[in-house]
């Protein structure tokens, strides 16, 4: 039986005009490897997803997008909630459990055991998985992967330890879908109150919303207040929401033009949505947790808010 990275190397090799690579895990080197058996002409569309814990743990390399950037035809997506490994050039697709690692693909002296099937494109499910993907996804530029490399850096030196909620709960019932969550928590400040243990000091409501955004966002716990916001920060970017507005502000907007745009995407479409209350919870958010990329100016009583530069 031929070993996964056999397998995705003979997939590479015969790509003609697309090239799919979706994987939460990609290391450098496997990533290199891979992409030296991929013609110059064929287009390359990678999705994965970015926590600066596990990029600190070393278990996925953001460098990959160095080489992304200066391929022609080629694209990097985000999604954070990603878990699904699916490989796919044209019309040949293979799925499994295999991260693009050299452990992973059975590179390495002690290689993970592994396995990756080959599948029909075709197939319903494919094309149903693929379209919802990218739904769900946040394409990386240069201002994401500058902050996000930056919280990376921060992180090196006190890399948390990953451990259980300060209280038993399930937190799958209670997270928001990936594709329409906005925060609940309407004064971010106290997010990390709820974080850090101190739920005497929040309200019911205020409980409940942490506990739900706190989930939404997995964040690790052990992280030092400033190393909480920042990490919040390079979450946020990666949601397609927060990320379809950070685009629209790129140039300035009154505070109902962006109530506008919140009413027109699927979040609106989710029960007990207000768009007004959305935008005043967003904006907050935005303001707090990335106060060097956002800008709120009142002038005439009106709110103009934008990103920065």
């Amino acid at each position: 039986m031929l070993s996964p990275g056999s397998q995705l190397e003979a997939l590479c090799r015969g790509a003609q005009q697309q090239l799919l690579l979706v994987a939460p895990f990609i290391k450098l080197g496997a990533f290199k490897r891979l992409i030296s058996e991929l013609s110059a002409q064929v287009s390359l569309t990678c999705v994965t997803r970015w926590r600066p814990d596990e990029i600190v743990a070393g278990v996925s390399d953001i460098e990959i997008w160095q080489i992304i950037k200066n391929r022609p035809n080629s694209s990097l997506w985000l999604r954070s909630n990603l878990h699904a490994k699916v490989y796919r050039a044209d019309t040949s697709c293979l799925v499994g459990s295999a991260n693009l690692t050299d452990t992973a693909l059975g590179w390495s002296r002690q290689p993970n055991f592994e396995f990756l099937l080959a599948v029909s494109s075709d197939h319903q499910d494919v094309k149903s998985f693929e379209a919802e993907l990218m739904i769900g996804c946040v394409q990386v530029d240069e201002s994401i992967y500058d902050y996000v490399k930056q919280v990376v850096e921060d992180f090196e030196d006190v890399m948390p330890i990953i451990a259980s909620p300060p209280i038993d709960i399930d937190f799958s019932v209670i997270a928001t879908k990936h594709e329409v969550w906005v925060p609940k928590l309407r004064h971010p400040e106290k997010l990390f109150v709820g974080y850090s243990g101190k739920w005497d000091q929040l309200s019911v409501t205020s409980s409940v919303a942490v506990y739900s955004d706190l989930a939404t966002l997995e964040v690790p716990q052990g992280l030092s207040k400033n190393d909480f916001e920042r990490y919040i920060g390079a979450m946020l970017l990666q949601k397609p929401i927060i990320r379809q507005v950070d685009e629209f502000v790129s140039t300035p907007q009154r505070f109902g033009a962006v109530r506008g745009l919140l009413e027109s995407l699927p979040c609106s479409k989710e029960p007990d949505f207000s768009p007004t209350e959305a935008w005043q919870t967003l904006m907050r958010w935005l303001i707090y947790f990335l106060p060097e990329r956002y800008v709120l100016h009142q002038p005439n009583h009106s709110e103009i808010f934008a990103r920065k530069g």
